[in-house]
């Protein structure tokens, strides 16, 4: 089935109140939160959508952890089918990659316990940590110690779902990819989704999946309709109702270093406590439950308001605001009359219209741009950045860098953001994600020094560059960092000299 969206309808036919929508969004902006996209399903159809310039309708994101819930989705098709259970051990599925000596607790390890991320592993391990490993994914798994009794304590993992990937293509031969796509996603009329590859031909699992707003949203219709879509059952009900409930009541995250979990520290258990944790899925207050990856990803569905809402977004790790805002002005509408909708629903309308992301102050051109022009042997650094060279015409600048994996460009609009492909390298930025190829809006502005000022939107993911070029004594000064991350936010002072 190719591309069918859902339906839509006026906020206020589906009982839903347009100004708590407006209400909502003007409080995130108030905020200074970076949302990239907004949707509102509620009572069969969606009743509101926000896309924040030069993020779009029918661009792909990236999900990061949200992409949990869908690996946990071919887990329930493949229980349902009667070809796994939760009782599974881990360890059967992999006898030619499992360490010499088996631990009692690596052996107790169950498919459940994957599930609920109770594995009895100390820490958890992040997807940044394991994107740059080459090795298999699954023997670093399995070596990994088992220091406690696997389904007591909860260790948030995206080894953990990983594994849960690999076991769908060890009792398949396909990847979870295929067995989702042949059983569900191509008769919900969802765009082409990416799944980026591990090692061994996994799907990643833990993260790594890329779809439209609208996609993430018939995901979660599909769990607040107990798995029917368009009057075919294509997940069970059963399978629903257990992924999406409380089956750990004890819930928090450890501190998160950049590229693992830490474990449970008692001065701060208290403020990372979480309301519990499903098959692969958050708990919510209100009896909902969310799908939620780093920096702003999430899918949320709440049943007793027949309702479902996506958010993609660019925010620092940590950030609470979002939900909030959420709980406060959206969620109190949900069923509740407008006074004048008429009124509310023009606000909303233009407010909707007029959604962009910050664009850059400053002068589209400047004499500096004939002293700052050309090409530049970089002093050594860490990042093995070798050249930069700049060019200038009357649209913008076209931006070279070479390093260890080649040449990159940029092209960079300074009257008006230009879209284009780049291969740029930036994973030390991007928690450790490297595209080959990736679309790049890119705007520059002059200061009233010489300096030239470029930001560099990544638009299907939830990343944006701040780059800085100048000339200091006839070198150039290179800074680069970025909105958000799991680790550094900036990264070192690069000079070069004109070759």
């Amino acid at each position: 089935m190719s591309y069918s969206p859902l339906p839509r309808a006026l906020p206020q036919d589906k009982g839903v109140d347009p100004q708590a929508i407006v209400d909502f969004i003007e409080a995130v902006q108030a905020e200074g939160l970076e949302l990239h996209s907004f949707m509102l399903y509620r009572d069969g159809a969606v009743v509101s959508e926000a896309f924040w310039r030069p993020y779009a309708a029918r661009r792909a994101h990236v999900q990061h952890s949200a992409t949990k819930s869908w690996t946990a989705t071919a887990i329930g098709l493949l229980i349902d089918d009667g070809r796994l259970a939760l009782d599974d051990k881990v360890v059967g599925f992999f006898p030619q990659l499992c360490p010499p000596s088996i631990s009692d607790n690596l052996a107790a390890m169950t498919v459940e316990d994957l599930l609920t991320m109770r594995t009895g592993h100390r820490r958890g391990i992040s997807g940044g940590d394991w994107r740059n490993v080459s090795t298999s994914w699954v023997a670093a798994f399995l070596n990994e110690p088992v220091d406690e009794a696997p389904g007591k304590a909860f260790i948030y993992s995206s080894a953990s779902s990983f594994m849960l990937s690999a076991i769908v293509t060890q009792v398949t031969g396909k990847t979870l990819h295929q067995l989702l796509d042949e059983r569900v996603l191509r008769h919900m009329g969802m765009d082409p989704l990416h799944w980026d590859l591990a090692p061994g031909g996994y799907n990643s699992g833990g993260n790594g999946l890329s779809c439209t707003s609208e996609d993430s949203l018939k995901f979660g219709v599909l769990h607040l309709q107990r798995g029917q879509w368009q009057g075919q059952q294509l997940l069970s009900g059963e399978w629903v109702d257990a992924a999406t409930c409380n089956q750990v009541e004890d819930v928090w995250m450890g501190e998160f270093d950049g590229k693992q979990y830490l474990p449970r520290d008692a001065a701060n258990a208290a403020s990372n406590r979480r309301e519990g944790y499903g098959y692969q899925w958050w708990m919510l207050r209100n009896g909902g439950y969310y799908a939620s990856g780093v920096f702003g990803q999430q899918c949320i569905v709440l049943p007793a308001q027949n309702t479902v809402m996506v958010f993609t977004s660019g925010l620092r790790l940590g950030e609470k605001r979002l939900h909030a805002a959420l709980w406060e002005h959206l969620f109190p509408g949900l069923g509740r009359t407008a006074q004048a909708p008429g009124a509310a629903q023009a606000k909303l309308d233009a407010l909707l219209d007029g959604l962009r992301l910050p664009v850059l102050e400053g002068a589209s051109a400047s004499a500096a741009a004939a002293g700052l022009a050309g090409h530049y042997r970089m002093e050594p650094n860490e990042d093995q950045v070798r050249e930069i060279a700049l060019a200038f015409d009357a649209e913008g600048c076209d931006f070279t860098l070479v390093d260890h994996r080649g040449r990159h460009h940029v092209r960079v609009g300074l009257y008006q953001p230009i879209e284009s492909q780049t291969s740029i390298t930036g994973n030390y930025l991007h928690h450790q994600y490297q595209p080959e190829q990736t679309p790049v809006v890119a705007h520059g502005r002059w200061d009233d020094a010489g300096g030239l000022h470029m930001l560099w939107r990544f638009v299907e993911t939830a990343f944006s560059d701040h780059v800085d070029c100048r000339l200091e004594q006839g070198m150039l000064v290179f800074d680069r960092g970025v909105n958000t991350n799991a680790g550094s936010l900036q990264r070192p002072t690069l000079r070069g000299h004109r070759i």
